[in-house]
């Protein structure tokens, strides 16, 4: 490991780290990459989360973050096809959309509907005949629904296809936790694991949560903490429910193929905490058969916790840093990590390889003097 030298090393083995990888491979096949990453950690967000792709009901005004995420929406169906193509493995992709009931918008049913309107958003206003035509499962007292042109995956299948890629691609997999950096006052040359030194000449932290305490072994304070999550899945006959809801407080999204619902999510500031509560889990499932009552007898398959990397300002970290000549920085991507991750890996892709065509400032490193 210590002989060989790669022209990429990328720290982080979730999807985000993965799809820049298979990005830069795209891009130039005669690349040497390697992903690094323990596999625990580096999947405490991209297996854990819901697979949501739902700019237009998490956001709430129509800023640059919110234009890149709907720039990543997009992109989705292409890069589904190319990345399942090659890879191997199959990835459910929903484009279904989203329905939000009014019973669980709540008063911000009007706003929802401006700002859909001023994005010129493609929405529909469901009346309550119509829902229950079209969802017959929701609870009589849920009122009307917005549905929305949104997406959903299952991101434990796009993780699973970005790996195979990988791995078909020629890049180095190397499952060994990072633990520090070997570097000077301006650059790095190895990056530090538990089965020894992995050097480079450009490298990427794209570790998530994780990015923390790996950034403090370079003198770097990063202003990120986890944000926990504790979900579940649930099975139902396949072809319940087709749409995400959205609501306050809870969301039910589809994993399709029989593979059930989730149910998610908490958001709590309780550090690097993975423990799954039985009544939190229970309070996720008693909420969401306010919408869907049929929840109420669901088997329970299984629950988890994930950690949400969040920067202070909410904004993903993405980019060349400003203290290391050969660092490039994608995390922070808080809620928002698997929707942005086809547009995400073109941007750095670019950033790394010099076509990037705009550097986006709310996103840039240099706001955080890293």
């Amino acid at each position: 490991m210590q002989a060989e030298v790669f022209d990429v090393v990328i720290v982080g083995a979730g999807v985000i780290g993965h799809s820049i990888a298979y990005k830069l491979k795209r891009s130039d096949p005669g690349l040497k990459i390697a992903v690094l990453g323990d596999p625990m950690n580096s999947l405490m967000a991209s297996r854990a989360a819901a697979g949501m792709l739902a700019p237009f009901c998490e956001c709430q005004k129509g800023d640059r973050f919110f234009r890149f995420c709907r720039e990543s929406l997009e992109k989705y169906p292409a890069f589904v096809q190319e990345l399942s193509t090659l890879s191997g493995v199959p990835i459910h992709l929903s484009t279904a959309g989203s329905v939000m009931p009014a019973k669980s918008v709540g008063d911000q049913w009007q706003a929802r509907l401006e700002f859909f309107h001023q994005e010129n958003i493609r929405h529909e206003i469901w009346s309550v005949e119509k829902v229950r035509e079209k969802l017959p499962d929701f609870a009589d007292d849920c009122g009307e629904v917005i549905w929305v042109a949104e997406g959903q995956v299952n991101n434990r299948q796009l993780h699973d296809a970005l790996v195979a890629a990988s791995s078909k691609l020629g890049i180095r997999i190397l499952p060994s936790n990072a633990t520090g950096f070997r570097h000077d006052p301006s650059s790095i040359q190895a990056v530090v694991t538990d089965a020894g030194l992995v050097a480079g000449s450009k490298f990427v932290l794209a570790a998530g949560s994780w990015s923390l305490p790996l950034g403090e072994g370079l003198g770097l304070s990063l202003p990120l903490k986890p944000i926990k999550g504790q979900m579940c899945r649930v099975q139902v006959a396949e072809g319940r429910l087709d749409y995400t809801i959205h609501g306050i407080m809870t969301y039910v999204a589809p994993w399709g193929e029989g593979n059930g619902l989730i149910l998610g999510s908490t958001m709590e500031d309780t550090g690097f905490n993975p423990v799954v509560e039985e009544d939190v889990i229970q309070g996720l499932i008693d909420r969401a058969a306010e919408i869907l009552p049929f929840l109420k007898e669901a088997p329970l398959v299984e629950s988890w916790t994930g950690l949400r990397p969040a920067a202070e300002d909410l904004m993903p970290i993405m980019g060349a840093s400003t203290r290391y000549e050969n660092l490039f920085y994608s995390t922070g991507h808080y809620r928002n990590g698997i929707l942005q991750t086809p547009n995400q890996a073109d941007y750095l892709a670019g950033a790394i390889l010099g076509g990037l065509r705009e550097s986006i400032p709310e996103f840039d490193p240099a706001r955080y003097d890293l």
